[in-house]
């Protein structure tokens, strides 16, 4: 009678490795739709607020003169407002920046967001320049326009896959160099699905040994893989 036995090296628990795929697949999901939010023309937004498609405006203290003006219609469709600066926000003979022009600048623009707005609207000053929102979340701005407590799950879920890719002894797919290329083109989640044994086949047996790639190969890979992406990213 042939028997079967938990494949040894894999660090955690085949149910522990599922959720940790779920969370860095989901991670890059959002990732991928929310880090970039497509450019529009500022009026857009009052365009947007008229038609009831917005839950959420985030702005930061120093927009226009930098940093952001971002809107929802919804956890997963954000839009930004294309920078287009007013003049008359900075004295042109030392170059530095007006306060009272901004704040009446951003002041009008607001104005105009809240006279139009529903009262189920968020309207949030954000702390920093990603227009992630309040609090200054660590990790992608992504995380907090999606949900914000998923922004350390989604960070805690990174780290604990690059450790097990650091500290295992045995890769059956790819040397360490190899997946390091790869996790810096958001390869982890292949990496939880693949190594040390693929998660669909379950966590008993052995899986006999293959050729893995080397880190030249890891590398190309991972160019590939962020030329994908980049393309993913591109509006149409």
């Amino acid at each position: 009678m042939r028997t079967t036995v938990p494949a040894p090296g894999d660090g955690i628990p085949y149910g522990v490795r599922m959720v940790l795929l779920a969370v860095l697949a989901l991670s890059g999901v959002i990732v991928l739709v929310n880090q970039d939010p497509p450019h529009r023309d500022a009026e857009e937004l009052i365009a947007d607020l008229r038609a009831g498609r917005v839950t959420k405006v985030v702005y930061n203290r120093d927009w226009p003169a930098y940093g952001d003006l971002i809107w929802s219609g919804g956890p997963l469709s954000w839009s930004q407002a294309r920078f287009d600066e007013p003049g008359d926000v900075w004295d042109h003979r030392t170059a530095e920046l007006v306060p009272a022009a901004l704040e009446r600048r951003q002041g009008a623009f607001l104005a105009r967001v809240r006279a139009v707005a529903a009262p189920s609207v968020e309207i949030v000053l954000s702390e920093g320049s990603g227009g992630s929102g309040p609090g200054g979340l660590v990790g992608s701005p992504a995380y907090a326009r999606w949900w914000e407590p998923f922004a350390p799950v989604a960070m805690a879920a990174e780290v604990l896959a690059w450790l097990l890719m650091l500290t295992r002894r045995e890769h059956r797919y790819a040397g360490r160099w190899a997946w390091f290329w790869m996790f810096l083109a958001g390869g982890s989640p292949v990496y939880v699905l693949l190594e040390s044994r693929p998660l669909w086949r379950g966590p008993y047996g052995m899986q006999a040994a293959r050729a893995r790639l080397d880190g030249t190969r890891g590398f190309v890979l991972a160019v590939t893989m962020m030329f994908g992406t980049a393309v993913l990213k591109t509006p149409l």
